[in-house]
């Protein structure tokens, strides 16, 4: 307990004497006059409550640029070899088709339709014959590239598929005539009318209406005559005119040489003495007895004697291995089989050629009577419809007046709606010999510097009877 006490008032008294030494800075007002309040405050919560923690360097994700080796064999093993399973390839089964069937009987070729038809007697419908192509009586010279290119193969006849499956073609004739022939009504009627509406312009007869709203709402307001200033005429000034400058009249006119020229003399430099070429090398040479350069002369190449082994490691240390083929992994090819190719088809075993002739002309029948009466072609749109006089469309542009509001501004924010002032502390060296101060003086040195202490620690003191602290 004695201990904390006395950190507590070295604390104080630390801090009152750096105060009075001009050494103090108050923390809320670092940059301002002591005993002024106009400046804000610069502690926060963040400069108060923070506490720095020890924290390393964050480490390096990137990966080292550092080959990877591996001294394993490689494996030639692959997912193919593995999963590989070898199966028996039995030779593949012939299809036999199924024998046809052959109905025995007569076949009975009645239907519906000729069963109920019935035949009807018609005119013959006119031939439309179409104008002649123009020819020309020139002949035609030119070799197509058909016949210019053209080879011919030799190329043998192909025989016919017959089929005589006992068909006995019908003695009756073919009566091909439809049902869309025998029901079919000719009428004749006239043309029907447009209803595609004149492409003439609508004209109309009454004077163009040209009254616009700015026109029907705009009142001539007389204007009062335009203010003309009278213009004041020039009088020249009689006095002479006094061109004496500030320049001209504060100089002083000094006497001083011109400024000598330091541009070098344009002429080149001669000179009568002699040219004196010494050099450092002429100056410093000496003269060595040069001795002749000794060339190095090689060895003789001697043979030397004896067989020369050219056995190396690999001949004599290789061991053979007994080692087998690796068989190929792909399945045996098809082999081709030598029975005859069967081209029967159910196409060719059921048909039957069936005796076709030209169908008979459709006729039309004579006992359409066209209407007298004449085509009415009024359509509901035109019976319908019914015109109406309509004006010019309203404008529905917006006028160019600004909106304005007789309300008042509502300026209210969140910030101004939630902001709680909070009073600030002044420093507690600014309140030194107030009422409103804490502490009390303890003592000061023959140097000028107070020692203060906090009234609780000075009740402290005197109960634990403590000798103050000096720093």
């Amino acid at each position: 307990m004695v201990s904390i006490i006395s950190i507590i008032l070295i604390k104080t008294l630390i801090t009152l004497f750096l105060f009075l030494c001009n050494k103090h800075r108050c923390p809320h007002r670092p940059y301002g006059v002591i005993g002024k309040s106009d400046q804000p405050c610069a502690a926060t919560e963040y400069r108060s409550e923070f506490v720095p923690r020890e924290g390393g360097i964050r480490e390096s994700f990137k990966p080292d640029y550092t080959v990877q080796q591996n001294s394993a064999p490689l494996e030639d093993e692959t997912t193919h070899k593995h999963d590989y399973i070898k199966h028996s390839l039995d030779k593949p089964r012939s299809f036999k088709p199924e024998e046809v069937y052959v109905p025995r009987g007569e076949f009975d070729a009645l239907t519906s339709y000729n069963k109920e038809y019935t035949p009807k007697g018609g005119e013959r419908v006119k031939m439309i014959k179409h104008e002649a192509q123009k020819t020309i009586s020139a002949p035609f010279e030119g070799d197509p590239t058909y016949k210019a290119d053209y080879r011919k193969w030799e190329a043998s006849r192909t025989e016919p598929i017959r089929h005589d499956g006992g068909y006995l073609a019908p003695t009756d004739p073919f009566k091909g005539s439809s049902t869309y022939t025998t029901d079919y009504l000719k009428h004749q009627g006239a043309m029907r009318q447009a209803i595609r509406p004149d492409q003439a312009v609508l004209q109309s007869q009454e004077p163009f209406d040209d009254r616009t709203g700015y026109r029907t709402d705009y009142i001539r307001h007389t204007q009062p005559e335009r203010f003309q200033r009278a213009k004041e005429e020039y009088t020249p000034n009689k006095s002479a005119l006094d061109s004496l400058t500030t320049h001209k009249k504060d100089f002083t006119a000094k006497e001083i040489d011109r400024a000598r020229s330091m541009k070098p003399n344009q002429q080149g430099y001669q000179s009568n003495a002699r040219f004196e070429d010494s050099t450092t090398n002429k100056t410093d040479y000496k003269r060595w007895e040069v001795q002749p350069i000794q060339t190095h002369k090689p060895d003789e190449y001697r043979a030397k004697t004896g067989d020369m082994d050219l056995n190396t490691m690999y001949n004599s240390e290789f061991t053979p291995k007994p080692l087998a083929k690796v068989n190929a992994i792909r399945p045996v090819e098809r082999r081709m089989v030598d029975a005859k190719f069967e081209a029967n088809t159910t196409y060719g075993g059921d048909f039957r050629k069936w005796a076709g002739g030209r169908p008979p002309a459709i006729r039309a029948q004579s006992g359409y009577a066209p209407p007298n009466q004449p085509f009415e072609g009024m359509s509901t749109y035109k019976g319908h419809y019914i015109p109406h006089a309509g004006g010019p469309q309203r404008s529905f542009k917006p006028d160019g007046v600004a909106y304005k509001s007789t309300a008042p501004f509502e300026d209210a924010t969140m910030y101004r709606t939630e902001y709680t002032p909070k009073e600030i502390e002044p420093c507690p060296a600014a309140l030194l010999e107030t009422p409103r101060s804490n502490l009390m003086l303890h003592h000061t040195e023959p140097t000028g510097h107070k020692f203060y202490e906090t009234q609780q620690d000075a009740a402290q003191s005197q109960y634990l009877q403590q000798q103050p602290i000096a720093v």
